[in-house]
């Protein structure tokens, strides 16, 4: 992360300085860093392959990367890419390359040729959960952890990464509900946390949760956790495990599960709060959004079918 050649450093403590790079290494999520080293090793990878430079990298290389890597990507993982290589660039305090007006240029008509629209998936429906839980062997240790990772992760309108990362610690039970403190948030917001109600019925999330506690025997760290065949509970779930769980219970139902994926929870509460009143707001407290230019395309979707002017068709 630090280089050492760089003066500004060199007169720091060891101890000092690893505790630098301690923060600095935490500035982004475990996730947005995974997503960068693998990134940058596709790209060293085709450098290598291309005899060019990967570091600095002039306005050529990354044109021709780009322009190759468009034949077979989204553009969106275009712009993924190239945040990881201006990352990378900037460690080593040279200038990113997408400044170079050729790589914008080159950007901006990838943009128009492919397009950047990038398909969501669907969001998971209030209605719907209640048909996934019953898909569930409630009575067996998987059942019951999936049905507090559903409940939860929905009520929360959690990312993947957030859901994952929460430990015992982070719940607190109270007379309205529970508290949950959000670690690993998008927006760097340290000071997340989010509120779940009682809901006083079988689809509870804070019951739920404390479900699965009780049966996992779980005291301190992870809150979900892997299961292996055996019926021992592992270590803290990966975050690509919730998607499967969803597609698990989607295909259950005879729906396609390649429609749905973890952000189907934070888009359906989103969606379902929407339909059902409930104001931007408030959907915004919960989902952990700063701007409402997200927000609203979940309120419109919820929108959509609520005082639609179709329904005088029901007159005829």
């Amino acid at each position: 992360m630090l280089s050492p050649k760089n003066e500004d450093f060199l007169q720091i403590d060891k101890e000092k300085l690893e505790k630098i790079k301690s923060y600095m290494a935490n500035s982004k999520s475990q996730n947005t860093q995974k997503s960068y080293s693998s990134d940058w090793k596709h790209f060293t990878d085709w450098c290598s392959l291309h005899q060019r430079s990967p570091l600095p990298a002039n306005a050529g290389t990354l044109c021709l990367y780009l322009s190759e890597l468009a034949e077979t990507h989204k553009f969106s993982t275009l712009k993924r890419r190239l945040a990881s290589i201006n990352q990378a660039h900037r460690f080593k305090h040279l200038p990113p390359p997408s400044k170079f007006i050729e790589v914008q240029t080159l950007m901006e008509g990838i943009k128009r040729e492919i397009g950047s629209h990038q398909k969501p998936k669907t969001a998971l429906m209030l209605q719907v959960l209640p048909e996934m839980i019953g898909k569930m062997d409630t009575h067996s240790l998987i059942g019951i952890r999936d049905k507090a990772i559903l409940l939860l992760g929905f009520a929360l309108a959690s990312r993947r990464s957030e859901l994952v990362a929460i430990n015992i610690e982070d719940l607190e039970v109270n007379s309205f509900g529970m508290d949950v403190k959000i670690r690993e948030t998008k927006t760097k917001n340290d000071d997340l946390v989010k509120g779940v109600i009682f809901t006083y019925n079988e689809y509870c999330p804070v019951k739920a949760t404390q479900a699965w506690i009780e049966a996992a025997n779980i005291t301190s760290g992870a809150l979900f956790r892997s299961i292996d065949r055996h019926g021992n509970v592992k270590e803290r779930l990966g975050d690509k495990s919730i998607s499967l769980i969803i597609k698990k219970y989607i295909e259950a139902l005879g729906m396609n599960e390649k429609d749905f994926a973890a952000h189907s929870l934070r888009s359906g509460l989103s969606t379902s709060a929407a339909m059902m009143g409930m104001t931007e707001m408030a959907i915004m407290k919960q989902t952990g959004h700063k701007t409402r230019e997200m927000v609203d395309r979940y309120v419109q979707a919820g929108l959509r079918y609520k005082n639609n002017a179709s329904s005088i068709l029901k007159h005829l």
